[in-house]
């Protein structure tokens, strides 16, 4: 495959938006940002879960998502790829702000330290990356990766200074390209953290703020609060009464950003190492016909939601219209299945909860004891199940996946024996296994789409991933945001764009 995001400085200045528009005066203002999770790192390259917004300020990735999904040039301007070998031109000019320059040394460094990492999933095909000359990096993978350059929208190709590479706080002290700096003396641990213009920012002219805060509130209340008395201009939410509420209040606006979130449980000891009863499909089955997703969406989710039973939603190119309704609430099949499992008198496990996903859990829970299922919530830190769902702590846990995801990840999240959220090293079944092999074989979504339709349709048989509903990513903003033309949203991400951003 070949393909040229920018072959000119003016292209690459039309495709970023920098063409045909006024140079801002010098940044002014402070805008507001608040997290729904606490902070755990300032490591792109540790990130397992929510967080991205404490990020965005100061990385910038390689390449980003536009307004409709596709790939656009950032600290790339453009890219090749030809089987195993993926090229990538740098743009010239950059430095991190402690002063190194930016140039294809750097930018392997970044990505062969992901490699060794482990953590970005989106790095799991990457053999190795090496710089070609100054401002051509060089990329080599292991097997063919359709999406390789799709996954350097993200945190997989975020770039760190050098020097921060080797500082062992990192997880506290970033150094990017961004248009913002990370100014830890004025930030106050586990409440707010600040960012002040970078200045030795390559596109001065896209610095529109003074000041730029992301508030750390888990407390949907809370953070709710915030939005209504000004303290916070945006922040981001779940499906919640919150959300709700946010969504009929007048000088509010619930913004519905591209993507969704498809909330799941996953059986992670599916072959019944610490939970036996795991190990039978049947059971596994019992307890996806158990939840009444209708009821869930209504009760918890006030309506924001739709339920699923698959990884994607409708009118997404990898949905499978056949799984629509195959586990509906029944909860006289489920106790059925159960009785015919080897576990007719039920078992116990224990859940890990994080604050936002508590009363999911309770509705979940009583779902369970209906068939003889008893779940034991185990609450653990804000920002902390992402993390800890990579452990063999808990037979099964629940998170939630991004519907813009491309459907390779489901293999590297769940179906690999060493997948990220398959801890007990379980071995996938040989039809899973062809399937997400497959799925790498081609680059078009028409060669592709049956593959993924039919890993989705295995995926509903084997019952190990029990998908619950499908909700859009929601922003809650105030009415100055609603109408600020700079307010740009990141595409299936929630968090904004900060290129441009000027206050309200």
């Amino acid at each position: 495959m070949r393909k040229w995001i920018a072959g000119s400085a003016l292209v690459a200045a039309v495709a970023l938006g920098l063409a045909g528009t006024p140079a801002w005066a010098q940044g002014s203002g402070i805008f507001k940002y608040a997290e729904q999770v606490k902070l755990i790192t300032m490591d792109p390259q540790q990130q397992s879960g929510s967080g991205v917004p404490f990020l965005r300020p100061v990385y910038e990735s390689l390449f980003e998502k536009g307004p409709k999904g596709e790939v656009q040039p950032l600290l790339a301007t453009g890219y090749k790829v030809d089987g195993l070998d993926v090229t990538i031109t740098l743009r010239e000019g950059v430095t991190f702000s402690n002063g190194e320059p930016f140039n294809a040394e750097a930018a392997a460094a970044n990505i062969n330290r992901g490699v060794k990492l482990g953590i970005i999933e989106g790095l799991k095909t990457v053999e190795a990356a090496s710089a070609a000359d100054e401002h051509t990096l060089k990329i080599r993978l292991k097997e063919f990766d359709p999406a390789i350059i799709d996954s350097l929208c993200y945190t997989g190709g975020m770039m760190i200074a050098p020097a921060a590479i080797a500082d062992p706080a990192l997880d506290r002290n970033p150094v990017g390209t961004g248009p913002y700096v990370y100014k830890k003396e004025e930030s106050r641990e586990g409440e707010v953290r600040i960012y002040l213009p970078n200045p030795t920012y390559w596109d001065k002219d896209k610095i529109g703020l003074a000041r730029y805060e992301v508030w750390e509130i888990p407390d949907d209340t809370a953070r709710l609060n915030a939005l209504k008395t000004g303290q916070i201009d945006a922040g981001n939410w779940l499906s919640n009464p919150q959300a709700a509420i946010i969504d009929r209040t007048p000088d509010l606006k619930l913004i519905r950003n591209n993507g969704g979130l498809n909330y799941h449980v996953i059986i992670s000891d599916r072959e019944g190492t610490v939970v036996p009863a795991f190990a039978d499909p049947l059971v596994r089955k019992a307890m996806a016909l158990a939840i009444d997703r209708e009821g869930f969406n209504k009760a918890i989710q006030f309506g924001l939601a739709a339920k699923s039973f698959q990884p994607y939603g409708k009118g997404d190119w990898a949905y499978e219209p056949s799984l629509e309704g195959v586990y509906d609430y029944n909860v006289e099949k489920a106790k059925e299945l159960m009785a015919q499992s080897k576990f007719p008198d039920g078992f116990t496990f224990d859940m890990p909860s994080i604050p936002i996903y508590q009363s999911r859990l309770e509705a979940l829970a009583g779902f369970f004891k209906e068939i003889g299922i008893t779940m034991n919530i185990v609450p653990q830190e804000p920002g902390t199940l992402a993390r800890v769902s990579r452990t063999t702590n808990f037979p099964a846990t629940n998170l939630v996946w991004n519907t813009i995801t491309d459907p390779k990840f489901l293999a590297l999240r769940y179906i690999y024996e060493d997948a990220a959220y398959n801890p007990f090293k379980a071995k996938p079944s040989d039809t899973l296994l062809t399937l997400a092999k497959e799925g790498l074989s081609s680059v078009e979504t028409d060669v592709r789409a049956p593959v993924y339709r039919k890993m989705a349709q295995q995926l509903a048989e084997e019952a190990f991933l029990i998908f619950v509903t499908n909700a859009p990513i929601l922003i809650g903003v105030s009415e100055k945001t609603a109408s600020n033309p700079t307010v740009v949203y990141r595409y299936g991400e929630d968090s904004i764009n900060l290129r441009g951003l000027k206050a309200n």
